[in-house]
């Protein structure tokens, strides 16, 4: 029974439409699943052993190793962090992690948001282009002096 359940937790992982993998205290990635080809073009070989602090910005760095913190809240709110693709672009990630009970692991899951960051950027630009219009109107309509 427990090879049926280990297999079944294995698809699962692999199947999952999120970033998941095991990292270590110091970044390093020591397993990753098969949304990593699929959202950011890396083969698991290719990463397994590479920090993820390889994969953002400098400025991201701290965000980084937040995500990781052993003592970070089970409760806390998702960390959003991007990360590069093997092309060079970058995807927006909302991360969540937990301890691996007795090792000094994580287990983090990053829910791919490069779109609704997208979405949200175009609105906001919509909305000053609306407020910028009503500024000109609000001036073309003022009496002269």
């Amino acid at each position: 029974m427990e090879t049926t359940d280990r297999r079944m937790d294995a698809a699962t992982f692999n199947s999952s439409p999120h970033l998941m993998a095991v990292v270590a205290s110091d970044s390093m990635l020591k397993v990753v699943n098969a949304a990593w080809e699929k959202l950011l073009g890396y083969r698991s070989d290719e990463i397994v052993g590479r920090k993820l602090l390889r994969l953002v910005d400098d400025t991201d760095r701290a965000t980084v190793l937040k995500l990781i913190n052993s003592r970070m809240d089970a409760g806390a709110r998702p960390i959003e962090l991007n990360l590069r693709c093997k092309d060079g672009t970058y995807r927006a990630f909302e991360w969540e992690a937990r301890r691996v009970a007795g090792e000094q692991t994580m287990f983090i899951t990053g829910k791919d948001v490069t779109d609704k960051r997208k979405l949200e950027v175009t609105q906001n630009l919509k909305v000053y282009e609306l407020y910028a219009e009503a500024a000109r109107q609000r001036k073309l309509n003022e009496p002269s002096r």
